[in-house]
């Protein structure tokens, strides 16, 4: 598929706009959100995104409020982005493009919480630091590339934000979705590295490739949370509440024990 399709010209030019100010910041960042799954659902012509967004959001590197408050007045300064009414981590790019930039790292304090002032503003951060090392570059126009959270990293991420706001079904709808492109994407993957989780349903079932993905998925969100054993509890709570197949599968994959020393690394 081309990337026109996947990125629009004006996102591009932002991300491009945008790194140039981070890089004098030493300020590290990786898509995530809509726009990362629509780059990982690219990877296939036959797969297409249901619900397309003009918004951006962007896990940044972030050392402490006074470094947040620093790039957010020079990516202002640029002429390019302008701030958004009461939403202290929204900037809107050339008055028509929604960009919302999450600080996390050694911002965070031990409760994963980032608390910006004036006004007063807390984000609960939980995933991003533990998805970061994992992260992977996608070309998306000629000569520019960009950090993505992994697909699995997104469903992490998506389970987290439901059980926050459960009013939020799109983060249901949208992993669903992923769990129907999974295979599509992953098929060898699955075949080379992971055959035994084939064996461990029935084939007859209607939902059979399905479940095979959903437990992958649990696999891999295992290997991103191996050093937060308390997150990893958290989602296994998550999963464990959802009395579905394909949920529980999930759970079953995050649970299976010594996958995560021995497994390929997440592509």
């Amino acid at each position: 598929m081309s990337d026109n399709h996947i990125i629009l010209p004006l996102v591009s030019e932002m991300l491009r706009e945008m790194a140039a100010v981070f890089r004098k910041f030493d300020i590290d960042f990786y898509l995530v959100g809509a726009i990362a799954r629509d780059i990982h659902l690219s990877a296939n012509d036959d797969l297409y995104s249901p619900r397309r967004t003009n918004d951006v959001d962007l896990a940044i590197t972030i050392t402490n409020e006074a470094q947040y408050n620093e790039v957010m007045t020079a990516l202002i300064g640029t002429g390019l982005f302008g701030p958004a009414d009461h939403e202290p981590i929204k900037l809107i790019y050339k008055k028509g493009l929604e960009v919302d930039l999450l600080p996390f790292g050694a911002i965070e304090t031990s409760n994963r919480n980032v608390t910006l002032s004036n006004p007063t503003f807390v984000l609960n951060m939980p995933g991003f630091t533990e998805i970061y090392p994992f992260v992977s570059e996608h070309q998306i126009t000629q000569g520019q590339t960009v950090k993505v959270c992994t697909i699995e990293g997104i469903v992490l991420l998506k389970l987290i934000a439901n059980n926050d706001r459960p009013q939020r079904t799109k983060d249901v709808a949208d992993i669903e979705h992923i769990i129907q492109s999974y295979f599509q994407l992953n098929d060898d993957d699955i075949y080379m590295n992971h055959f035994d989780i084939m064996e461990c349903y029935e084939t007859a079932d209607n939902d059979y490739i399905q479940l095979v993905c959903s437990r992958l998925i649990g696999r891999k969100m295992a290997i991103l949370l191996n050093e937060s054993p308390a997150l990893k509890l958290r989602v296994a709570g998550i999963l464990a509440k959802k009395e579905t197949p394909r949920w529980q599968a999930m759970l079953t994959g995050l649970e299976e024990e010594n996958r995560t020393e021995n497994s390929p690394e997440i592509n």
